[in-house]
This record gives C-alpha cells, sequence and structure tokens, in this order.
C-alpha cells in the first residue's frame, strides 16, 4: 500500500524556468512568479481591467514574459489619470531589468517592421530616462528602416553618463554630413 500527503496541482506548461538552484533545487518563488505571470498574460484584456498591484507585479517581475504584454499595453490610449498612472507603472519594468537586458529588448522592438508610433515613444522615452544609450545598437538602427534611423538620431542626441574613448570616436564619425548620407531626400522642392 502507498500513502501520499499533499496537495494536487494542475499547471500549464511554464516555459523557460530559469533556476535559481537552492543546493540544485529551483526556489518556489520563482515558480509562484512564473505561474502569477502565466495567468497574467492569459487573462490580460487591456491596462483599464487590471488593477495597480497586478501593474507593480509585472514592473518589478523581472519576468521576460512579459515583454509582448508590454509592447501591447503601448498602444493603449487613455486619457484619465488612473490609465496613466497605471501605464507610467507598468513601463517601469525596464527600470528593473538588467541594462544589457533591456537595451536588447527595447532596441530589438525598435528594428521590427511592426514597429507603432506610440511604442516608437515610449521606447524611446524608456531608452532617455533609464540611460539605456548603446552605440553598438544605434549602427544597427542606422542601417534599418526610416523609422529606426530616427531612432537613432533621438538615440544620439541623448547625453550619457559618462563617455569612453571609443564612444567619442563613435561620435566623431558622425561629424559633417555623415548623418545626412543615409537620409534620402524623399520631397523636392521647387
Amino acid at each position: 500500500m502507498i500513502t501520499a500527503i499533499g496537495t494536487p496541482v494542475l499547471l500549464n506548461e511554464i516555459k523557460h524556468i530559469q533556476a535559481e538552484a537552492v543546493g540544485g533545487d529551483i526556489d518556489g518563488s520563482v515558480i509562484k512568479n512564473k505561474v502569477k505571470a502565466s495567468l497574467i498574460i492569459e487573462r490580460y484584456t487591456g491596462i483599464y481591467a487590471m488593477n495597480n498591484p497586478t501593474a507593480e507585479f509585472i514592473a518589478t517581475s523581472r519576468l521576460t514574459e512579459f515583454v509582448p504584454l508590454l509592447f501591447k499595453a503601448m498602444n493603449e490610449t487613455g486619457e484619465d489619470q488612473e490609465f496613466k498612472d497605471r501605464q507610467a507603472i507598468l513601463f517601469r519594468y525596464f527600470d528593473f531589468l538588467d541594462k544589457d537586458q533591456a537595451t536588447a529588448i527595447l532596441y530589438r522592438q525598435l528594428l521590427s517592421d511592426d514597429l507603432t508610433g506610440a511604442q516608437f515613444k515610449f521606447i524611446s522615452n524608456a531608452i532617455s530616462s533609464s540611460n539605456l544609450i548603446d552605440y553598438d545598437q544605434v549602427e544597427k538602427l542606422l542601417a534599418g528602416s526610416l523609422l529606426a534611423k530616427k531612432a537613432a538620431l533621438k538615440v544620439l542626441t541623448l547625453d550619457k553618463d559618462w563617455y569612453s574613448a571609443q564612444d567619442i570616436a563613435y561620435l566623431y564619425t558622425w561629424r559633417g554630413q555623415g548623418l545626412v548620407k543615409l537620409f534620402l531626400e524623399v520631397v523636392i522642392v521647387k
């Protein structure tokens, strides 16, 4: 006879659990947060339907599962203060991520073909407010679409906290007409 005591649990598949190993075991809080994230993503219908604790959880979770949800939320509009406050809480998400991880996510989205004007605005603000200026990523943007090039120009106008000799050399390469050559004349005025 076999006897077992416990609580039966049925879980949806949880992908990519980054094991925060404690003696070879996965920390229970990681699984708890992944399950909570999965439920939030599954039930997401918009910023208005979300409460502030949920928005705070998303912002501080550092879970990459929320990235598509955040880019979807960037396209939502609302005029009342509650919406704006909740949106501000949500977009603090990039402040909590590792700087390299946030930089990669934001610049990759700037290079995507389905970038919207609202996303462009929020991403540009996140890059400037979190000081995520990366000239290697700017180089990729300058080789991309017109919107990506506009994003690169915005990033090039931002001030970094400090400049390396390599940063200064890179910026010197764009003196004069260097940037102008990247932008073809679209309209001819007579």
